[in-house]
């Protein structure tokens, strides 16, 4: 998995690309949140889920059923009353909660995710994993280690999202203005 000061990056930097009037700090926010939320499945461990179960790390959290269902009860709870277009907000809480899963498929550790959970416990990696695992506690993240995995995800995650917002900034100031 990446560390959960890089997986808001995703969200923030498609956040640029959001329709005027739609962008909002609440929505910004909620969009940070869903790239986390995936990794709460690892509470699993204190109650016996193993690894590799449905419930387990990187299991049923990590599905694209889990993403449609969390950004349409943010979507119809959250943003009901919003003023934007509900669907947009759905797609950005989609794609910000369906990001974190994709990130962690790109690393270079763990059983892969199970994106197509609950129909299938079958865990996927991409054939392409350049992000250093990070590693799974408070403790074990201040190491070397922990250094290792930080300049692997500037690399693979942050600079490629800056370039995304940048053109995004560039797109939105020439063709919109």
């Amino acid at each position: 998995m990446c560390s959960v000061i890089t997986h808001p990056v995703v969200p923030l930097a498609l956040s640029v690309f959001l329709p005027e009037g739609t962008s909002s700090s609440a929505l910004l926010i909620a969009g940070a949140v869903c790239s986390v939320i995936p990794d709460l499945d690892v509470i699993g461990f204190s109650f016996g889920i193993s690894y590799g179960d449905m419930l387990g790390h990187r299991g049923l959290s990590h599905s694209i059923s889990f993403a449609v269902v969390l950004a349409t009860l943010l979507t119809l709870t959250l943003f009901r009353d919003a003023h934007a277009n509900h669907f947009v907000v759905f797609l950005f809480l989609f794609l910000s909660t369906l990001s974190h899963p994709l990130l962690d498929a790109l690393t270079n550790g763990g059983l892969g995710v199970a994106l197509f959970a609950p129909f299938s416990n079958e865990r996927y990696f991409f054939p392409w994993r350049p992000i250093e695992v990070s590693p799974i506690g408070v403790g074990s993240f201040l190491s070397a280690r922990g250094l290792q995995v930080l300049w692997s995800e500037f690399k693979w995650v942050w600079l490629p999202s800056s370039v995304v917002f940048a053109v995004g900034q560039i797109i939105r100031r020439y063709v919109y203005s």
